[in-house]
C-alpha cells in the first residue's frame, strides 16, 4: 500500500507551490484609471494680492487632468491579484521597476509627487503666459488641487489658464481631457498610464483628448483600445494643443504612424 505515498506527496508539494505563487510578493505594479478633474472648477484662481488687470472669463467648457491610481510602493502585487488585473480591460501590470527604485518607500514617493506637481504648475503658469504675451507674473495665479501629484497636470493647468484669461471661449463648450508634462517654453512632455487615463477621460464625458506625441507608441492599435466616440489629438507644444482644440480634425496618432 506505500505506492500511492509519491503521487501524494508530489500533489500536496505542487498544491503548495501553486497556492504560495498565488500569494507570493512579485515585482510589478497595477495601473487603473483615476480621475478626471475639471481645472476651470475653482482649480485655477487669482491669487490673493493679483492686480486688477488680470481679470479671469467664464468658461463654457471642461478642462479635465487625468490621473492614474498606482500600486503603492510599499505595497506588493500577489499572484493572485496578477492574475484578476490581467483579466480586467481597464487594468495594466507593468514592471515595478518602471516606476519604482529598489528602497523606494511611500513616503518618498509621496514628497517627490508632490514637488513635480509643484514644479508642473509653476512651468504651466509660465508657459500660459509667454503664450497670452501678458506681463503678469506666475505668483498672481493660484492653483489649487488636493490628492494628486506628479507633473503630468502641467498641459492641462496651462490650458486652464490660457482659456480663463482670454475673452474669448476657445473651448466652445468642449468637454476637453489633458495629460502630457509642460515646460515653461510650453514643449509638451510623455507621461505614464496614458491608456488608463483615456478610460477616466470617457467616464467624464469626454469627447476631445490631448495626449503628448511622445506617447502615441503607448497608443498604437496593437497596444491599446480607443473607446468609440473619443477623439485624440497629439500635440507636442502648448501652441499646437490651442490649435487642437479649434480643429474639426486635429492631428491624432495615426497621422505620426502609430
Amino acid at each position: 500500500m506505500h505506492h500511492n505515498r509519491l503521487p501524494r506527496l508530489v500533489t500536496s508539494l505542487l498544491t503548495l507551490f501553486f497556492g504560495l505563487a498565488l500569494f507570493a510578493p512579485l515585482p510589478f505594479v497595477v495601473l487603473t484609471p483615476g480621475h478626471a478633474q475639471d481645472v476651470l472648477s475653482k482649480v485655477i484662481t487669482p491669487a490673493k494680492g493679483a492686480p486688477a488687470n488680470l481679470k479671469f472669463y467664464k468658461s463654457d467648457g471642461h478642462i479635465y487632468l487625468l490621473s492614474i491610481l498606482i500600486t503603492n510602493p510599499d505595497a506588493y502585487v500577489t499572484g493572485a491579484e496578477l492574475i484578476y488585473s490581467w483579466a480586467r480591460s481597464d487594468y495594466a501590470v507593468m514592471p515595478r521597476s518602471l516606476f519604482y527604485k529598489d528602497g523606494a518607500s511611500a513616503t518618498v514617493e509621496k514628497a517627490k509627487a508632490k514637488t513635480e506637481m509643484v514644479d508642473s504648475q509653476l512651468s504651466a503658469k509660465v508657459a500660459a503666459l509667454n503664450y497670452l504675451q501678458i506681463a503678469n507674473k506666475p505668483s498672481d495665479i493660484e492653483i489649487t488641487l488636493a490628492k494628486t501629484g506628479g507633473p503630468s497636470g502641467g498641459l492641462a493647468f496651462a490650458l486652464g489658464i490660457v482659456e480663463l484669461l482670454t475673452p474669448e471661449n476657445i473651448l466652445r463648450g468642449q468637454s476637453v481631457a489633458s495629460t502630457g508634462t509642460i515646460d515653461e517654453g510650453g514643449n509638451v512632455g510623455a507621461i505614464g498610464g496614458v491608456a488608463e487615463k483615456i478610460l477616466a477621460a470617457r467616464k467624464a464625458g469626454a469627447t476631445l483628448i490631448l495626449v503628448p506625441a511622445s506617447n502615441c507608441k503607448d497608443l498604437a492599435p496593437s497596444v491599446a483600445t480607443i473607446p468609440k466616440g473619443i477623439k485624440i489629438a497629439a500635440v507636442s507644444t502648448l501652441k499646437e494643443a490651442i490649435t487642437a482644440l479649434n480643429s474639426a480634425a486635429p492631428r491624432g496618432c495615426a497621422n505620426l504612424g502609430a
